[in-house]
């Protein structure tokens, strides 16, 4: 089954050019770099208050939770050399 265009749809030029880009680029990033090779799991145990506190300061950032204690925990390594 092909997709086709809604030719009803009120869209502009840019916007179709923007989700073309978009689209060719599928799958592309995977292939390039995998974010978690090189990564090893890690458990942590971390008191409700603050995963609450990590959690809303991740959302303010746009990140993952994982992500918010890495780069927390690099710059507090960068901080003490």
């Amino acid at each position: 089954m092909a997709i086709a265009k809604n030719p009803h749809s009120n869209t502009n030029a840019a916007a179709e050019r923007k989700a073309a880009a978009f689209i060719s680029r599928a799958g592309r990033e995977a292939e390039e770099a995998p974010e978690h090779v090189n990564k090893k799991p890690a458990m942590i145990r971390i008191p409700p208050d603050l995963l609450i506190r990590i959690d809303q300061g991740a959302k303010r950032l746009g990140i993952s939770r994982s992500a918010f204690i890495v780069q927390s925990a690099a710059e507090k390594l960068e901080r003490m050399n």
